[in-house]
Order: structure tokens, then C-alpha cells, then sequence
């Protein structure tokens, strides 16, 4: 495996774009015309808003006016901050979906590998073996192919539903698997779940799939300790996913499935816990846009009924319901005070808090969604990148060396 690259520059940019370009001329989501017609409406924002967005909150503003992200950053950091944000709120997501597709992102990290000095003999994320069983896709990748894994990471990853891959988190996933080595685990693995994104499937697609991937996971390395994690939209699959295999959703065919063991811990990054909730609010420092997330998340819930707990987890209300849902060894929650998702976050957490038999812990920063994955990729110094890696590594292996103690 690998720790975290160094910061993506400017050149990593530019390798991208080329990488991107060639891409959103020939997928099928996005070409020529619907992306020049885009960028055209966008002139307006990068020609005039983006520039005096700097000189308003750099020159007009006293420095205690400021918005907490921009005294915390870098200019690098908060140009990618407000281009996001923008693109967030404006961008058809047929068109962003291109930006982490794999014939984009692999290629990408590949030159990322390269330009750290790494080369493909000594990275076993350089090729990821690619499944496919029955329609459920994934990555998978071990520390050491020819032993068992001895702790695998099931990610499952954000993107409101719409966007993302498991091709855009490999990097940071490896280098989350390198950390646990270095906690003491032997043979860290990652499966890393490829979902069908909204529009061409909606929900319970992502649900079933999710299950389909942790069946996977078993026979892929049945002895292992698992650990289901998950980002923003993944994070809320993956708590559904939980409840799922608690209490198998109605009409969904999985039934009970005897042989799946437990997870044995979980780490929930940012999840959307809620889909559509008054509580699920803008910040001057996020890059989320609440409005946008909220239509996601209803075309997600496919026409029905968005508070369906297997579509809102955090609307589930049965303490015994989670007490049997959630891992062996408990569950991490990490987030930031400053996203779009803190109050259901809060609201998830406060009824976790009454399960006593649960381990919960809670890791929350004064920031923005999904910190950990953002640090790793634009983080200013090898701390900022490595610090949320090596605080989720860490609960990680003192929750299930832990358990193994107590269980022993």
C-alpha cells in the first residue's frame, strides 16, 4: 500500500484536465454541446463572481469577518472550495459524473503514483482486481495478494447519489489501508462498491447492490474482520445497509442470511442520514447546497416515500432496530460542524448515545463535509492530509483489538 501522496498541484490539475477532456466529448452522460452550453451559462461565475468572491472576502473584509474557511486555507484550498461549491449547486450531474469516471480517475492516479516515485511493482492498487458478480461491481484490493486479508474496508462512496466511483476514492482508500498496517494489522483489503448512480437506477437498486457487496466481501475473505464504511450518500447507504441486515427490508428477496456474519465496526463519514430534512441546512463554509441535495435525494427515493427508514436511517426511531443493526465492536462517526448534515448527524448520534451495549465514538472537527476524504487529497502538509486517515485507522484498531480482549 501507500501513505498519502503529496498535495494535488497545479500540474496534477492540468494532468487531469487532459485526462477529462477526451472524456466528456465521448460519454454518452455528458459531449460536446451540453458541455460547451454549460460552460457558456458559467462565464458569468468564473469571469466576475469567482474574482471578486478573493477581493470581497480578502480586501473588503477584516479578518474576523472573514468565513472561517477562507482565514483556514490556502488560496489553492479555497479556489478548489468555491469552484466545487459552485459546481456543486450548478453543474447537470450527467456531466459531473464523467469527472470520476474510471477511464479518468485511473490514469490520474496512476500519473499521481508515478510523480511520488512509486512505482506499479511496489503498489498493489495499480491495477485493482475489478468484480463483477450479477451486476454488483467493485474494487478490490489486498496489501498482500497470495495471504488472507486479515481486515477488510467495504466503502461505499458519496456523491448524492448521482456522481462518484469507487475509481475516485482508491487513492484515498490505500492509503487509509496503509494506515491500519502500520496500527498492527497484517493484510488490510479493500473492496470498494461501484453502485449504479441515479438515473439509470434508483432506489432499492443501491441497497440490494450494497448487500451483494458485503455477500462478496464474505467470500472474498471470510475470516476477516469487516468494517463497513461510507461518505455522504455511501454513509447513508451504508447505515441502511446495517438496518438491511437486521431486519431484511420487505419484498426485497434477501431474506435471512445465516452465514453473514456481523461487521465487526463501521465508520460513517459525513452520512447523509436523512434525505430531505429542514435540519439539513447551508453554511457560509461548506460546498454542499442543501436545495441540491435535497432533489437528489428525492429522485433517489424513486417516487416513494423518502422517510422510509431503509431510505432515511436517521429517521428510525427503534432503539432495538439499531442495537441489533449496528457492528460488533461499535461505530465511528465522523463529521464536521460546519456541513450541510451536522444537525441529523447529531440527531443519529444522540440516539446511538442510548444503546449502552453500543461503542460509539465521535470524531467532529470545526469544518466541512466529508473532511477526512478532502484533506487527504488537498491537504496543505503531510499532516492535514494523513490527520483524518490516522484518526479513523486508529479507532479502527482499538475497537476490534478491544473486542477481540473482551470476546476472549
Amino acid at each position: 500500500m501507500h501513505k498519502a501522496l503529496g498535495l494535488v498541484s497545479w500540474l496534477d490539475c492540468l494532468v487531469f484536465v487532459g485526462f477529462l477532456i477526451p472524456q466528456l466529448i465521448i460519454d454518452p452522460h455528458a459531449g460536446i454541446v451540453k458541455v460547451v452550453s454549460w460552460l457558456f451559462t458559467a462565464i458569468p461565475y468564473f469571469v466576475f463572481t469567482l474574482p471578486y468572491s478573493f477581493f470581497h472576502d480578502h480586501i473588503l473584509l477584516f479578518k474576523n469577518e472573514r468565513p472561517d474557511f477562507v482565514n483556514d486555507s490556502t488560496l489553492f484550498q479555497e479556489l478548489v472550495i468555491r469552484i466545487v461549491r459552485y459546481s456543486f449547486a450548478n453543474l447537470p450531474s450527467d456531466i459531473g459524473r464523467v469527472f470520476f469516471k474510471g477511464e479518468v480517475v485511473m490514469p490520474f492516479y496512476k500519473f499521481r503514483l508515478l510523480r511520488n516515485g512509486l512505482l506499479p511493482s511496489n503498489v498493489p492498487s495499480w491495477s485493482p482486481e475489478e468484480i463483477n458478480q450479477d451486476g454488483t461491481r467493485g474494487l478490490w484490493v489486498k496489501t498482500f495478494k497470495d495471504s488472507e486479508p486479515d481486515v477488510v474496508l467495504y466503502y461505499i462512496h458519496g456523491g448524492g447519489f448521482t456522481m462518484g466511483s469507487a475509481y475516485f476514492y482508491l487513492e484515498f482508500l490505500i492509503s487509509w489501508a496503509s494506515k491500519l498496517q502500520a496500527s498492527g494489522f497484517k493484510n488490510p483489503a479493500v473492496f470498494a462498491l461501484d453502485y449504479t448512480l441515479v438515473p439509470d437506477a434508483k432506489f432499492p437498486t443501491q441497497l440490494n447492490e450494497a448487500y451483494k457487496g458485503y455477500q462478496i466481501v464474505h467470500e472474498l475473505a471470510p475470516a476477516a474482520e469487516i468494517v463497513v464504511c461510507g461518505d455522504s450518500a455511501g454513509g447513508n447507504i451504508a447505515l441502511s445497509l446495517l438496518l438491511h441486515l437486521a431486519r431484511p427490508r420487505k419484498g426485497s428477496g434477501t431474506g435471512e442470511a445465516s452465514y453473514l456474519k456481523r461487521p465487526s465496526y463501521a465508520t460513517l463519514i459525513s452520512p447523509w442520514a436523512v434525505l430531505v430534512s429542514p435540519e439539513n441546512k447551508n453554511t457560509e463554509n461548506d460546498f454542499l447546497d442543501a436545495n441540491r441535495l435535497h432533489k437528489f435525494g428525492l429522485s433517489y427515493a424513486n417516487a416513494g416515500d423518502a422517510s422510509d427508514p431503509y431510505k432515511s436511517p436517521g429517521l428510525c426511531e427503534d432503539l432495538s432496530w439499531w442495537e441489533e443493526a449496528l457492528p460488533v465492536h461499535g461505530i465511528h462517526m465522523v463529521y464536521g460542524s460546519q456541513e450541510v448534515f451536522t444537525g441529523e448527524i447529531k440527531s443519529l448520534i444522540s440516539k446511538i448515545e442510548k444503546i449502552k451495549s453500543v461503542g460509539l465514538r465521535v470524531t467532529e472537527k470545526p469544518t466541512i463535509h466529508a473532511w477526512p476524504v478532502v484533506q487527504a487529497f488537498i491537504g496543505a502538509n503531510e499532516r492535514q492530509r494523513e490527520e483524518g486517515l490516522e484518526i479513523m485507522a486508529v479507532a479502527i484498531a482499538e475497537a476490534l483489538t478491544l473486542g477481540k480482549r473482551i470476546l476472549n
